[in-house]
């Protein structure tokens, strides 16, 4: 009989954690690096300097997505580490294949500055973030069926779901739009802003249940 995988709790989910944050914060640094200082002289270096900006807009574009939805990730993994008790595993490797991509991305993310019109660099770019969206629900979907972290309430559960199923379908999308239009499909990322606001609107308005994150008391036993 094999025994069973130990669970690691305190130091173990410590270091687990710390070595994410770490992650996070170096695959944020490393997008500033594919930003480049224009070099301009001579007369009119105004005017050079702003065509030389605008010819990097694609790189300073791709560096507000990625540091847009690196954040956003991040903050699902703070939500995620707030509520954690233990880790194992299986967690363990799921969350070093997510901290993979996140270290990836300002790979794509220097492609798509620099060959943002082309299929092959908007695909690449989407199809990083549709693996890191996925892994990220998977991650959580994870923990909670293993009991891993504190209970949540029904609206938490579902606001959660939201938060990682959004990324997936917008990114997904994007795919097959990018063999027709790679315009289109980066205009196509700007749901995820959209999205973000709409329900944040709805909370403002009262039309959606504000969750209860500060108050871990409050949630609900079970899923």
């Amino acid at each position: 009989m094999t025994p069973a995988e130990p669970e690691e709790s305190g130091r173990g989910r410590d270091r687990a954690l710390a070595f994410s944050d770490g992650v996070f914060a170096i695959a944020i640094t490393l997008l500033v690096l594919n930003l480049k200082t224009p070099h301009v002289s001579g007369p009119n270096t105004g005017g050079k300097l702003l065509d030389a900006l605008g010819n990097e807009r694609g790189v300073l574009i791709g560096f507000a997505i990625s540091f847009y939805v690196i954040a956003r990730f991040w903050l699902t993994h703070h939500r995620l580490s707030l509520r954690l008790r233990r880790v194992d595993g299986r967690f363990l490797v799921t969350n070093l294949l997510l901290l993979a991509f996140i270290v990836f991305l300002p790979f794509p993310t220097e492609l798509l500055g620099l060959y943002g019109g082309t299929t092959a660099a908007v695909v690449l770019y989407a199809g990083t973030m549709v693996c890191v969206a996925g892994l990220s629900l998977v991650l959580w979907e994870y923990a909670r069926r293993t009991h891993l972290m504190a209970p949540m309430s029904a609206a938490e559960l579902r606001e959660n779901h939201e938060r990682a199923v959004v990324p997936v379908v917008v990114f997904a999308i994007s795919i097959p739009l990018a063999f027709a239009s790679t315009t289109a499909a980066q205009l196509s990322w700007v749901l995820l802003v959209a999205v973000y606001l709409f329900r944040r609107t709805a909370v403002w308005r009262g039309l959606r249940p504000r969750s209860r994150e500060s108050n871990p008391r409050s949630h609900a036993s079970g899923s």
